[in-house]
């Protein structure tokens, strides 16, 4: 009942409305079918007529016919599952997943590490590889003089060879403030210490560019973070994306000393702390990243709004041998994932 003690009118009324209007002949009913698409559009609303009725179950016509007679009875073989059981003891799947393990299995891997040559911390590596992908990433997008944000800009190399190299107005903003920030700041370099899902430091339609390189992997928030992203880059702007799929090979970041694939698949995370205790290191585990799959981001750029103009990806063979011996894990996964690495993508905010 309402206020004025007067019940709501039924939604069945515009049904029949709709159905008058549509057979008056066409000379007749010029002005009054200009409103039937509103009297449509309200006789599916929720708020008048509550959720859509859908239907509740399938049945072809004609109906199946009935199948006549008991239920056969299968033959008795000896055995029947022995076989996945016994594969699984031979190829080591019920094996525990321990730091015996863990051992047993770097030290096998250990003259063909999955990650032959780990990339340099020192900064004549850190500038060669800021170059390196500036080049490419400007060969895609065109970056020199424009207003460019680096998402998750680390020390800051990116961003002051932006301005200096590429004449971009360069930002980068990162959840923690880098000592070389100070040093590298200037009226074309600025750094931003935010997290842009919360503190949302800049404004709408702000960036033409905006880069990011391995960084949304650790993201927490990574819907709001990429909304947030879509909301500061002006329309027609490009954004050009890499990051770390869970799935891969290299996703613990430990490849410096954990040689074989998949170990954090594998292995808890206490394994990995024992592994460096062992070693007299700091003991570390897997590096946190977020559990998203490539069709996780790509639906993320759908419903955000971004329209993905380009993707690749960084992948590498299966090693069938190893995913043979611990399919019980590895084989939850799509196989297809399991071959990528990382992907790059370039999304347009229409």
């Amino acid at each position: 009942m309402t206020g004025g003690g007067r019940r709501p009118p039924r939604a069945g009324w515009r049904r029949r409305v709709v159905g008058w209007i549509d057979r008056l002949p066409v000379g007749r009913a010029t002005v009054l079918r200009a409103g039937r698409a509103a009297l449509r559009t309200l006789d599916r609303s929720p708020a008048t007529e509550g959720p859509r009725r859908l239907p509740q179950g399938f049945t072809i016509h004609p109906a199946p016919r009935p199948v006549k007679g008991p239920w056969p009875e299968p033959p008795v073989i000896d055995g029947a599952a022995e076989i996945v059981r016994r594969r699984a003891a031979e190829e080591g799947g019920d094996r525990p997943y321990d730091i015996d393990l863990f051992e047993a299995l770097n030290a096998e891997y250990a003259s063909k590490p999955v990650v032959e040559q780990a990339v340099g911390f020192d900064e004549a590596s850190l500038t060669e590889r800021a170059e390196g992908r500036l080049e490419r990433v400007h060969r895609s997008i065109d970056l020199a003089g424009r207003r460019v944000l680096e998402f998750g800009c680390g020390t800051g190399f990116e961003v002051w060879l932006l301005s200096h190299h590429l004449g971009a107005d360069a930002y980068g903003v990162d959840i923690s403030e880098r000592r070389a920030w100070a040093d590298l700041a200037d009226d074309r370099t600025h750094f931003v210490q935010a997290d842009i899902a919360e503190d949302r430091p800049f404004a709408a339609d702000f960036f033409e560019r905006i880069i990011s390189f391995s960084v949304f992997e650790h993201v927490t928030h990574p819907h709001a973070s990429m909304a947030e992203l879509y909301r500061i880059l002006g329309r027609g702007g490009l954004a050009w994306i890499s990051a770390n799929l869970y799935r891969g090979p290299l996703a613990s970041h430990r490849y410096r000393e954990v040689f074989f694939p998949y170990p954090h698949l594998l292995f808890e995370d206490e394994v990995f702390r024992e592994f460096y205790r062992r070693r007299g290191l700091p003991e570390r585990a897997a590096s946190w990243v977020n559990r998203l799959s490539w069709a996780d981001y790509e639906g993320m750029f759908e419903r955000v709004g971004f329209r993905i103009r380009s993707v690749r990806f960084s992948e590498r063979p299966l090693d069938e041998a190893f995913y043979r011996r611990y399919e019980p894990v590895l084989g939850r996964y799509p196989r297809w994932d399991l071959t990528r690495d990382f992907f790059h993508v370039v999304v347009e905010k229409p």
